[in-house]
């Protein structure tokens, strides 16, 4: 009968599968990188994300000004609820409540909840359209 010396193949088994898993690290680290950006421009359903949707993926809409979630000229569906309660602008076909055109005074409303949220950074400059 096959007798294992007693504490020898455990650690001899664990060491090597730590070996294995990790690799020598001599890989391709260009690859690597390759791997990582495809990785990032992915979306969490596993579908290429495309450059729209990273425009749009954080709090606040750099082009407009306004908190992304609220953003009148990016959402139909924020654009359509605001034309349902009648928050609408058919001059510059926008949120009145967004319409800087109108209302100058609504810029610096926004520019005041940016700066409250990111601890007096100023807000990114806003495209005028």
């Amino acid at each position: 009968m096959w007798r294992v010396p007693r504490g020898g193949l455990v650690p001899a088994l664990v060491a090597g599968l730590v070996l294995f898993a990790g690799g020598c690290g001599r890989g391709d680290k260009k690859e690597a990188r390759s791997d990582t950006s495809k990785a990032s421009q992915q979306g969490s359903d596993g579908r290429k994300k495309d450059k729209e949707e990273d425009k749009h993926a954080g709090w606040w809409c750099d082009e407009h000004g306004v908190p992304e979630s609220e953003c009148s000229l990016c959402s139909k569906k924020v654009a359509a609820a605001c034309k349902a309660r009648g928050d609408w602008c058919e001059k510059h076909n926008r949120a009145k409540s967004q319409c800087f055109r109108c209302d100058p005074g609504l810029k610096e409303r926004f520019a005041a909840r940016y700066r409250a949220r990111y601890n007096g950074k100023e807000p990114p400059p806003i495209s005028e359209d």
